[in-house]
């Protein structure tokens, strides 16, 4: 006892480990899975473990797949697949939506893109104070203008490389 040994499914379905049971969720998801009263001893650990981290700020990501019409079909020094944007560096790599990461990585695997297209992803890197996205209604007309104003940045990032980047 005191340990997993499977999974049950939504549905019930019950697949049984052969040597472990691996969760590729975060610390906090794998805990509201076990069931502290059929596994204390687990349940426990993992409390312990979430007592002892704190949470990291949050990423913001776009993705977005583009006509590539008159744009480099690979990376070049002119046009490389992956740039950072940093808007000040007195404020820090680590401040909110300070610094950009974005790839264009269908420069590196044109499979990734259908024939004319660029697949892009911008993000910033866990800086994105999760607080006041807290208890939000992800389908309320606040939420969707924060989205959109929290996703500038972002475009403004790979508007450096591609600046007609919304028209395509």
């Amino acid at each position: 006892k005191d340990k997993a040994v499977g999974v049950q499914l939504t549905d019930g379905t019950v697949i049984r480990a052969r040597k472990a049971v691996i969760s590729n969720a975060d610390l906090w998801s794998t805990r509201k899975m076990v069931d502290a009263t059929a596994i204390p001893a687990l349940a426990e650990e993992l409390d312990q473990r979430i007592s002892r981290l704190d949470r990291c700020d949050s990423f913001l990501h776009l993705h977005v797949g583009i006509n590539a019409t008159g744009l480099p079909s690979s990376s070049n020094p002119d046009f490389p697949a992956q740039w950072a944007s940093l808007e000040s560096w007195e404020r820090g790599v680590d401040a909110p939506r300070n610094l950009v990461l974005v790839s264009v990585a269908s420069l590196l695997d044109p499979s990734l893109a259908p024939d004319g297209c660029h697949t892009i992803h911008a993000y910033v890197p866990a800086t994105e104070p999760y607080k006041p996205w807290a208890g939000m209604d992800r389908t309320s007309a606040e939420y969707k203008t924060k989205k959109n104003e929290a996703a500038e940045v972002l475009w403004n990032a790979i508007e450096q490389q591609i600046p007609d980047v919304r028209e395509r």
